[in-house]
């Protein structure tokens, strides 16, 4: 954190809730002018900017959730300097949306999951491979590359690509040692909808499928029992997700 509030670059590695988002929301709030964070998940996005904007830190998303009418109120928003920071998807980095942050007082970059931007990686999405160009027109501010998986050659990747090589390295190992990996044979697609209910009590609980159709197997599978189960894939609209993230949240599903 100090490292950056002083203006120094950095890649972090850390397991996944031990705090890396404060390593970069504390330096952009006190750093002051406007912070950019890039996301790649739009629930990720909405989860955290509701917990800044509950401690009550001005900050905002910009992803394809929002309506038409949302966006422009937000771009005005910026535009403004109503905001400290702002979350992004890599892909939001068009020409004409990039010469307009630009212009605003863009002082801390942070890219989250940065192991996308690496080859090496195991979540590759190409559209990282631009930020080395993006944090260059905007100035290139003090930038924080965050991930809670990254091999050294991914390492090098993602310092290379963003330019931060003089920056600090700051490893914590990813290990958790309160999870466990468990493998369950089963026999059919019926026999794993009927361990589901055991498998997520008492909750609350995430169930990941490879496609929309065997999230909304397992939903069917889940309700048909009791259990107060959600889903949530990209063939939703932004209400309908948002919905059911906040359903989730709340522990109504």
């Amino acid at each position: 954190v100090g490292h950056l509030v002083g203006g120094g670059d950095c890649l972090v590695v850390m397991p996944t809730g031990a705090g890396k988002s404060l390593c970069y929301q504390v330096p952009a709030v006190v750093r002051g002018g406007l912070a950019v964070v890039v996301s790649p998940l739009i629930a990720l996005m909405k989860d955290q900017v509701d917990a800044l904007v509950d401690k009550g830190i001005r900050a905002t998303f910009l992803n394809s959730s929002l309506s038409r009418a949302a966006y422009q109120e937000r771009m005005q928003g910026l535009e403004q300097g109503q905001f400290e920071l702002l979350y992004v998807a890599p892909e939001r980095f068009t020409p004409h949306f990039l010469r307009f942050l630009s212009q605003r007082d863009v002082r801390t970059l942070a890219i989250d999951e940065a192991h996308c931007l690496s080859q090496w990686g195991h979540d590759f999405r190409p559209d990282y491979l631009r930020l080395g160009r993006v944090r260059e027109a905007l100035g290139s501010p003090p930038t924080a590359a965050m991930t809670a998986t990254a091999t050294p050659e991914a390492q090098r990747d993602i310092v290379q690509t963003l330019g931060i090589g003089q920056g600090k390295v700051f490893i914590r190992g990813f290990d958790r040692e309160n999870l466990i990996n468990e493998v369950v044979q089963v026999s059919s697609k019926g026999h794993k909808d009927a361990l589901l209910p055991d498998l997520v009590h008492p909750g609350p609980a995430l169930v990941y499928c490879a496609t929309r159709k065997n999230v909304e197997r397992a939903t069917k599978a889940l309700r048909q029992v009791g259990v107060r189960a959600g889903m949530y894939h990209a063939g939703l609209d932004g209400d309908d997700r948002t919905r059911v993230q906040d359903d989730f949240m709340t522990g109504r599903i």
